[in-house]
């Protein structure tokens, strides 16, 4: 049975189905089994495949219509008919996967509710915005691009350049299926066709079988004949002609023997053809309990090698909401963000950011706007009652999650994950007042799985706050997470500033010397006033202790700074917190390296990683102010061995990582190059060992893969990049993570995107700690340095607002310490409601205005507390 035959009978299924489910009302089983059992049954399809080649058919369970006769589902009639051109694949006891041979597509059904998701819309041939290349796209499960030789980028998709030419294979996998698609103008062989042969031989072997004249000719033209050799040879001919070519051959008689004997003879058969971009790409589809798990193996990736692949995007439609639904897309941009289905926002440019943020082994000339940093690799999809989330579980340091709304290209919003492959960048070659680009391409790739696991909500669990209860059971379930205890008191997170190094002068001569911010002493005696105060949970976070001060140079051998009082009161101040139960974790870099550039990452183009500061007015790098060289991810281990063998002996149970969980770098040194998810696998097997050593470990940032190491969490992302696209900020980050471990947003006289009050409110509706960053010396001592960004911090400023705010925010953040946040929800503009696991709810009024919602009255920069 055709495709178009098939569904056909899904639309007759459908009509019937629907029509029984009306004359039972709400919908009784015996009217659905009744429709049901009059559908046509499904024919299986064929396994569409290259001529001549075997392969795996996929075991066909059941027959769709038998498998849904007592289903009830959201979807649309053209989807149901779409399912029925499909056979099932695999089948687990929560879900099915539908595989439409014919086409490629996937198709997974929820078992509970019998909902469907498509890799492809239903109704894409129906869309009156799709040109002929975006229709393509709505029909492909594959996007890739490619660089040519002068690092252009070009684009296949999967239907046109694969399965429209039957280049492709599926067969059965563990779980479900593979699908092998070869993407190009991938050349067939046809081995009667002779390369090269004699005009006599052509003439007797060939011609003479041929008694229809109209066909010689057509032979002949085929062939170019070369007049001073007196040798045919064939011309280049299109894949199908010649197929059609061979057949002809094979009635004269001639065959595969006698076009190598005349290649042979006529010195064809070393001929190489020229390299085409042609790309082999295997996707494997498994179902896992309630998940689908979309996998694409990377080492069996294969392309010419004149042509590498720049990035593979995967099942860009799965799950495409059509210009009817409503509900929203999830992007996790900072701490989350939501884009609304349809929000007609064509002006504004589709998201497409990366996850971990950008790898600091490119060279960025330029930096116009600055992002939130993308800490966690998921994202989702809302319709109606439905909803999924993505989760990259494999190649996600080189990954990119893309939004879009309808109707820009096509009439359906999406949202998935896209992987870079290859990376490249120009080197610039100079000669004279001239000077050419050279594309530099990345050796070294990763060798692992691009992997994305799929669940799927429905109910009151399809929002963003299920898909983030989703996310935290994953978490939680994967690394063996425990939820924190209830305790007295929330923390309160105080950051001080050591020593930092200012520049100085002798003689006219310029040197570097290390002034203290705040001595051992000083923050003894800081954190004794917060203790007077009242405060009984202090977590201390102390920055430039060692090795020179803030920007120290290397960890791996530690000496502690003696202008701020040496070992001596180091260890004074260490015991002075453990008395008095406070924890203690001086901060460390380990992937920023500010002095030399020995074991610094090399760059594509060859040159060392240095990071520069960025002009706030030209946008344009700044040469004249350094930052910091980028290790390579190779040095690492060495880093951290040196480090830990000197720091173990102080005996000190807690340390600060102000890099480590935050950023994630390659390394394109050609000899000995590191991809980024490589370097993601060397910061964890480095974090695992920091916290076997040190014990608790407070994280700056917070990426995922640091996430099971942490105790703290601070810097931890409050807000989106307000990108024009964007509709609404959500804690997505917070839900996730708040009852498993202390989070903490930027210090509160830091942040100068708020007031520190806003700042507290936030931290009621996330659950996060108090952060306040200090020091003790006069703010004049940073005038004028690197540090300037430092001058507002002097501890006398903001002592007694922060202990204000903590007493107020104190007894609420202890309530919900080691609650999950159930549920989070807009009320209002400015207005929100977070409800934790004991039924506590914060309402709160970010507003300068008094509203009056839910029967409520806020006052402006205001909050209530109710439930339980």
């Amino acid at each position: 049975m055709g495709i178009r035959k098939k569904q056909a009978a899904g639309i007759l299924c459908a009509l019937l189905l629907t029509a029984a489910i009306l004359e039972s009302g709400l919908g009784g089983l015996q009217g659905r089994e009744a429709a049901a059992s009059e559908a046509p049954a499904m024919e299986t399809a064929p396994v569409s495949q290259e001529a001549g080649t075997d392969q795996t058919p996929v075991h066909t369970v059941t027959a769709v219509s038998e498998a849904n006769r007592n289903q009830v589902t959201a979807n649309a009639p053209q989807e149901l008919a779409a399912l029925e051109a499909m056979d099932m694949a695999a089948e687990n006891d929560q879900l099915r996967l539908y595989v439409n041979k014919e086409t490629a597509e996937i198709a997974v059904q929820e078992k509970q509710n019998g909902y469907i998701w498509f890799s492809n819309p239903a109704g894409r041939g129906d869309d009156p915005l799709a040109s002929p290349l975006y229709q393509s796209e709505l029909s492909a499960q594959v996007l890739l691009t490619y660089y040519n030789d002068k690092g252009q980028v070009n684009a296949f998709n999967s239907y046109d350049d694969s399965v429209a030419k039957k280049q492709f294979e599926i067969s059965s996998a563990d779980h479900g299926i593979r699908v092998d698609y070869r993407m190009g103008n991938v050349a067939q062989s046809f081995a009667n066709i002779p390369k090269a042969i004699s005009k006599e031989r052509f003439e007797k072997e060939i011609l003479e079988h041929l008694k229809d004249a109209d066909q010689r000719d057509d032979v002949k033209y085929k062939f170019r004949l070369d007049e001073q050799k007196q040798v045919y040879e064939v011309r280049k001919l299109q894949d199908y002609v010649a197929e059609e070519l061979s057949a002809v051959l094979e009635t004269a008689g001639y065959t595969a023997a006698d076009a190598a004997q005349d290649n042979k003879e006529n010195g064809a058969g070393e001929t190489v053809a020229s390299e085409e971009a042609e790309f082999t790409i295997p996707i494997v589809y498994a179902l896992d309990g309630g998940n689908l798990v979309v996998s694409v193996p990377a080492k069996e990736l294969k392309a010419t090698k004149a042509y590498p692949i720049a990035s593979l995007q995967v099942l860009k439609f799965f799950g495409a909401a059509d210009a009817g639904k409503k509900g929203y897309l999830f992007v996790p941009d900072g701490s989350g963000a939501l884009i609304h289905l349809n929000n007609k926002k064509l002006d504004a440019e589709g998201y497409n950011l990366p996850v971990y943020g950008n790898d600091g082994t490119f060279d960025v000339k330029e930096r116009i706007q600055t992002n939130e940093t993308t800490r966690l690799p998921v994202f989702g999809l809302k319709q109606g009652d439905h909803a999924m989330i993505g989760i990259i579980e494999d190649g996600d340091a080189g990954a990119s999650i893309s939004a879009d709304v309808s109707g820009r290209n096509d009439s359906y919003n999406t949202v998935s994950s896209k992987f870079q492959v290859t990376a490249m960048d120009y080197y610039t070659l100079s000669s004279g007042t001239k000077s050419s680009a050279v594309p530099m391409f990345q050796t070294g790739k990763y060798q692992g799985d691009l992997q994305v696991r799929y669940a799927f909500l429905s109910g009151d669990a399809a929002d963003y706050s299920g898909m983030a209860a989703a996310y935290r059971s994953y978490l939680a379930d994967k690394y063996k997470l425990k939820p924190l205890t209830a305790s007295k008191d929330a923390p309160f997170i105080l950051e001080l500033a050591g020593a930092f190094r200012k520049q100085k002068s002798l003689l006219g001569i310029p040197y570097q010397r290390a002034e203290a911010l705040t001595t051992f002493g000083e923050a003894e005696m800081i954190v004794g006033k917060l203790k007077d105060a009242g405060i009984q949970a202090i977590d201390l976070r102390l920055t430039g202790w060692f090795n020179g001060g803030i920007r120290h140079s290397s960890p791996d051998d530690v000496a502690i700074a003696g202008v701020l009082g040496g070992q001596k009161g180091f260890l004074h101040l260490a015991d002075y917190l453990k008395q008095n139960g406070y924890g203690f974790y001086p901060d460390a870099a380990f992937l920023e390296k500010y002095k030399n550039s020995a074991g610094a990452a090399t760059l594509l183009d060859r040159s060392k990683a240095e990071v520069y500061q960025y002009n706030p007015v030209t946008y344009a790098k700044d040469t004249a102010k350094f930052s910091h060289y980028v290790l390579s991810p190779r040095q690492l281990p060495k880093q951290v061995d040196g480090f830990l063998k000197d720091y173990t002996k102080l005996g000190v149970a807690g340390l600060s990582l102000r890099d480590l969980g935050k950023e994630v770098n390659s390394d394109f040194d050609p000899g000995h190059p590191v991809s980024r998810q490589d370097s993601l696998a060397a910061s964890v097997q480095e974090l695992m060992l920091l916290k076997d050593k040190t014990g608790p470990l407070m994280i700056d940032g917070g990426n995922a893969y640091s996430l099971p190491y942490a105790g703290l969490v601070v810097n931890a992302p409050e807000r989106s990049s307000r990108l024009n696209i964007i509709d609404e900020e959500i804690p997505f980050y917070q839900i996730v993570l708040h009852g498993y471990a202390d989070i903490a947003g930027a210090p509160y006289n830091m942040n100068e995107l708020q007031s520190p009050r806003a700042s507290m409110l936030k931290s009621l509706e996330t659950g996060s700690a108090v952060y306040y960053q200090w020091f003790a010396s006069d703010a004049s001592k940073v005038k004028d340095t690197d540090y300037n960004g430092l001058y507002a911090l002097n501890y006398r400023d903001g002592l007694d607002e922060a202990v204000k705010l903590y007493r107020e925010a104190n007894p609420i953040l202890t309530q919900v310490r080691n609650q999950v946040i159930t549920a989070h929800k807009e009320l209002a503009p400015g207005v929100v409601r977070t409800t934790y696991q004991n039924g506590l709810s914060i309402t709160i009024n970010y507003n300068q205005t008094a509203v009056a919602v839910d029967g409520l009255q806020l006052q402006p920069q205001s909050y209530h507390v109710g439930g339980e």
